[in-house]
């Protein structure tokens, strides 16, 4: 929590990707690249919960024992190439409120593809967001 505003973390990790085969949990410099992420959450104190979104098995076991939680699992329909990322993100919102029963004020959504970014860039950019009362934010 920030604010007094609940925040949601989803990380949305498909297990059909076009190029490199369950690339969220391809090894990069020894661990799975969904670990980064898992790593990255741990250092962001305001999340009242990260869950990631995906519709594959392998995809869900990796993410939770790195600490993510998976609550659910992404339905075919919203798990094509051509999905955009609000049906997803508001999947896992509807979700999340309905398993927690509890409101989320802010979504925040970390894709497993980007390790290198840093706990700070986050921290700044959901404290703006907040700050700022935004409705929305994209890095």
């Amino acid at each position: 929590m920030y604010k007094n505003k609940t925040i949601l973390v989803v990380v949305p990790a498909r297990g059909g990707s076009k190029g490199v085969k369950l690339k969220n949990i391809y090894p990069l410099s020894g661990k799975p690249l969904i670990a980064y992420t898992a790593e990255l959450v741990k250092k962001l104190n305001f999340v009242d919960r990260a869950v990631v979104s995906t519709d594959h098995s392998e995809i869900a076991s990796t993410a939770q024992k790195f600490g993510l939680d998976t609550p659910f699992m992404r339905p075919a329909e919203i798990s094509g190439d051509r999905i955009g990322d609000y049906d997803v993100l508001r999947h896992a919102l509807l979700e999340m409120e309905k398993i927690d029963k509890r409101l989320y004020d802010v979504i925040v959504m970390l894709q497993p593809t980007c390790p290198l970014r840093r706990p700070e860039h986050v921290i700044s950019t959901v404290e703006k967001l907040i700050s700022e009362d935004w409705d929305s934010v994209w890095t």
